[in-house]
C-alpha cells in the first residue's frame, strides 16, 4: 500500500489511514509504517524526533489504550471458548502494562514536584 505524500495532517485522517496500513500484511513496508507514525505523533503535538520523557509514556499510555480497544473487539470476534480465554489473559497481561506505564508517569510526575527535582 502506497501512503499520500505528502500524509494529511488531520488527526481523524491518519487514524484511518493507520488501522487500513496496520491490516495489510501483503505489502507493508517499516519506513512507510514508521513515516505514518510520525505524521501521527505530529497530529498530537509531539515531534517523534525530540520527545520529552513525559510525552513519550503519554504515547505509550494512549497507544495501549488503542491496543486494548482492539483486544476487546478480538476477544468478542473469538471463534471459539479456548480463543476467547487466551484473548481474557492477552488483556490481562495489556491492562498491567498500561498499569505499569501509568505508575511511571505517577512516578515521573511527582520527582517533578520535588525541591531541587533534576531530570532523569
Amino acid at each position: 500500500m502506497t501512503l499520500p505524500d505528502p500524509l494529511p495532517t488531520d488527526p481523524d485522517e491518519l487514524e484511518r489511514l493507520y488501522h487500513e496500513y496496520a491490516a495489510r500484511t501483503d505489502d507493508f513496508d517499516e519506513n512507510e509504517f514508521q513515516r505514518l507514525m510520525d505524521a501521527r505523533l505530529l497530529a498530537w503535538g509531539i515531534d517523534p524526533h525530540h520527545m520529552t520523557a513525559e510525552q513519550l509514556l503519554g504515547a505509550m499510555s494512549e497507544s495501549m489504550n488503542s491496543m486494548l480497544m482492539n483486544l476487546y473487539a478480538a476477544q468478542e470476534a473469538a471463534p471459539d471458548d479456548e480463543t476467547s480465554s487466551q484473548m481474557n489473559e492477552i488483556i490481562s497481561m495489556a491492562k498491567q502494562l498500561r498499569e505499569h506505564i501509568h505508575e511511571a508517569v505517577q512516578d515521573m510526575d511527582l520527582s517533578d514536584d520535588r525541591p531541587n527535582a533534576t531530570p532523569t
